[in-house]
């Protein structure tokens, strides 16, 4: 899944320590919906996975707009984030039930350690990443086309290249993201759509770690 928005308008350099802990509140928040989400996937099965993940790229159209609308933009958050978990949920049980439970386990770990490691870097470099976003944008468009093509065509080589390509777009997304936090305004509404953009690019990250340990464990998900 691809969110269908990027970023909030940046401003001028404000209040970094305060957005940056309104955003990974929201953050800690968002992942207690994305459990609960979880066990409500494991509980249905695979089945909602895929109509879970199109709720999400129309919540995530929805949160574009209505940002600035207080209350509204949580509730889309917070909504947007439970139908994550449900989705996670349905794809995890795909994976578990072929006995590659391991496999889920290895992709989270690599998952909270790129994270940790791009996050870590994008609060402490001197380096601007804000040109990065148009070549991210265009390099995600490309990913969407391919991944598009790769449900028909399903060779092992091709699906391993876009799980490549996805966790390393959605690894500098984080960068892109988390770095943000140090020239946005001071508002609940950037630190929403900053937070967001940050969850959906874990989450994607998540889903491309586990499309290539996948691939070299003999397990395919076309779910992801």
């Amino acid at each position: 899944m691809y969110d269908a928005y990027r970023g909030p308008t940046l401003v001028t350099t404000a209040s970094r320590g305060g957005l940056l802990g309104k955003v990974f509140g929201l953050l800690a928040f968002s992942m207690a919906f994305t459990a609960v989400g979880a066990f409500v996937g494991l509980q249905l099965g695979p089945a909602l996975a895929m109509p879970a993940t199109i709720g999400m790229m129309i919540l995530s159209f929805a949160l574009s707009f209505a940002r600035q609308v207080r209350v509204l933009n949580l509730v889309l958050m917070y909504s947007l984030t439970f139908l994550a978990g449900i989705a996670l949920g349905g794809i995890v049980m795909v994976y578990v039930a072929a006995g590659a439970g391991a496999i889920v386990l290895q992709a989270a770990a690599i998952t909270a350690i790129v994270t940790a490691g791009m996050s870590i870097y994008g609060l402490t470099t001197k380096r601007d990443f804000s040109g990065l976003m148009p070549k991210l944008f265009i390099a995600m468009l490309v990913l969407v086309a391919a991944s598009f093509v790769g449900i028909f065509f399903h060779a092992t080589l091709f699906q391993l290249l876009i799980g490549l390509a996805g966790a390393v777009i959605f690894s500098l997304y984080i960068l892109f993201e988390v770095q943000q936090t140090r020239y946005a305004e001071d508002t609940l509404p950037n630190a929403i759509i900053i937070a967001v953009g940050i969850y959906l690019s874990i989450f994607n990250l998540f889903l491309s770690l586990l499309r290539i340990l996948g691939i070299f464990g003999g397990i395919s998900s076309r779910r992801d």
